[in-house]
């Protein structure tokens, strides 16, 4: 399920962005895009602790990433009570791998177009294909198997935050 379940002022958490761009230490991944950690583990680096593939818990990702401290990043991390929180690029013509993961994510679009797809696999014949435009959080239950396709020429910006809130309401 993917629900929108909140508005959000996208044009300011994209002005933030463009303010600290330049001071953000990504971590590539080849074509499909790059990430930031917003929030990290305890002892481990700010910057790449949350990114990537994780076999941990995603629940010990609680530290705010000094870059992102008193901003507005930090209030809606507050205010959804994210974990393992990033900053997610995903480049032009490119998608990930169909995965599940082991808790539900908050997707808030910073920088996005239509032709943006999450694509979540519900059960049989109950396959979601969705675009999820800017200006909205957006509630998605992941551990269902899903993916994500840019079948544009444009790269797009995702918020990305982990919720145990298993309920699509938060």
């Amino acid at each position: 399920m993917i629900k929108a379940i909140s508005r959000v002022n996208s044009e300011n958490l994209s002005a933030l962005y463009q303010k600290l761009e330049a001071e953000i230490q990504w971590t590539e991944y080849g074509h499909k895009g790059r990430q930031a950690g917003l929030q990290y583990k305890c002892t481990e680096d700010p910057w790449t602790s949350a990114v990537g593939k994780h076999h941990d818990s995603e629940v010990e990702y609680t530290q705010i990433n000094p870059l992102f401290k008193d901003t507005e990043f930090e209030e809606i991390i507050n205010q959804y009570m994210l974990l393992r929180t990033r900053l997610m690029w995903v480049y032009p013509f490119a998608c990930y791998s169909m995965h599940q993961d082991e808790h539900p994510r908050i997707h808030i679009p910073l920088i996005t177009n239509p032709a943006c797809y999450f694509v979540l696999d519900e059960g049989i014949k109950n396959q979601t294909i969705r675009h999820m435009p800017a200006g909205m959080v957006y509630w998605v239950d992941t551990r269902k198997t899903h993916t994500f396709m840019n079948c544009s020429d444009q790269p797009r910006l995702h918020l990305v935050g982990v919720t145990t809130d298993l309920k699509e309401n938060v």
